[in-house]
């Protein structure tokens, strides 16, 4: 996976996206780069952290009525992905 994504997923940890738009257009973004085999094996670090941040936008849900309990919502999402990075930034 690409450096891209990690800098599309900080751009919303700096409230430049709404959660809706962060999490449709991350997810589709993800499926093309994995559809496209750019999954970069000498970077398992980075792909596991994109691959996380996926799994938490799936997660994403921006109806407050129908919201899960297992769901985000879009601050929840933020400091979930915001985890994830220093995580990743810190191994």
């Amino acid at each position: 996976m690409s450096s891209i994504l990690l800098e599309f997923a900080k751009s919303f940890v700096a409230d430049r996206l709404s959660g809706k738009v962060f999490s449709e257009a991350y997810i589709e973004l993800w499926k093309i780069e994995r559809d496209k085999n750019l999954l970069q094996e000498d970077a398992p670090l980075l792909s596991e952290c994109l691959s996380s941040i996926f799994c938490a936008a799936d997660m994403y849900c921006e109806d407050a009525i129908s919201r899960e309990e297992h769901e985000f919502d879009s601050d929840q999402l933020k400091a979930e992905i915001s985890r994830l990075i220093r995580k990743f930034e810190l191994d």
